[in-house]
């Protein structure tokens, strides 16, 4: 059974790994606001680590593309063929968090959502969820409940990237059974899955609830090291070559 790490670590806010970003990732880099850089070059960064490693590349040769917002992919591979991966970043500038899982076996999605108290949660979860995930959240105290909602909805969107679906139909499609306190599928997804590796942590430090799924059986080895750093100005190596 394969072991696939699922790293998560705070975002660099001095912008460290951006050497190794495309001329594309630069392009986007530029172009997004100064609070959303860390966490996307963070990601981006131990992507391609990631990638290099398991492909015998440096990081900034793997062949990533993205097409506008959508899903990165590598060229010339089939989504159906290794490696899969995954990629999530929360938070802003101050408090960004990434993380990155590749596999080797099958499929995966891997989600982080850092629980936001200003969310009306019981009202998303009445109108979003199925209604046996909404009968348990309802009876639950406010603070529990919270938390449930969060890694419930860190796993809908996993399998959300797993498959390369839509989030509200997710949300209301992927209904998890609790009955044995262990989660797992009560329903196929809408991408087919009947049975998967169900994985969630959460981190009360950082109030970060933490997903990942996979489409067949593997062992996760979490490997949550988030050490914050000090806020500085905005460090941008390279400047955008929109129209070059």
């Amino acid at each position: 059974m394969e072991a696939v790490k699922f790293k998560v670590r705070a975002a660099d806010q001095a912008l460290g790994g951006q050497d190794i970003l495309s001329p594309a990732e630069h392009d986007r880099l530029a172009g997004m606001h100064e609070g959303a850089r860390p966490a996307f070059v963070t990601a981006r960064a131990m992507l391609r680590t990631a990638l290099g490693d398991y492909m015998g590349l440096m990081p900034s040769a793997v062949p990533l593309l993205q097409e506008g917002a959508g899903r990165v992919f590598i060229d010339g591979f089939d989504d159906s063929e290794p490696p899969f991966y995954s990629v999530s970043h929360t938070g802003g500038a101050e408090d960004g968090i990434a993380a990155v899982a590749v596999a080797e076996t099958c499929p995966i999605g891997i989600d982080i959502q850092q629980i936001d108290p200003a969310v009306n949660w019981r009202r998303v979860a009445e109108r979003r969820f199925p209604d046996a995930e909404w009968a348990i959240l309802s009876g639950m105290p406010d603070e529990e409940g919270r938390m449930l909602f969060f890694t419930l909805w860190a796993i809908k969107e996993s399998f959300v990237k797993m498959e390369d679906g839509n989030l509200m139909t997710y949300l209301r499609e992927v209904e998890l059974d609790f009955t044995d306190g262990n989660l797992a599928l009560a329903t196929p997804t809408p991408g087919g899955c009947s049975k998967a590796t169900i994985f969630f942590h959460f981190v009360p430090e950082f109030q970060l609830a933490v997903a990942m799924v996979a489409a067949c059986d593997i062992t996760v080895a979490l490997d949550c090291d988030i050490q914050t750093n000090q806020r500085r100005a905005d460090p941008l190596s390279h400047t955008a070559t929109v129209g070059e």
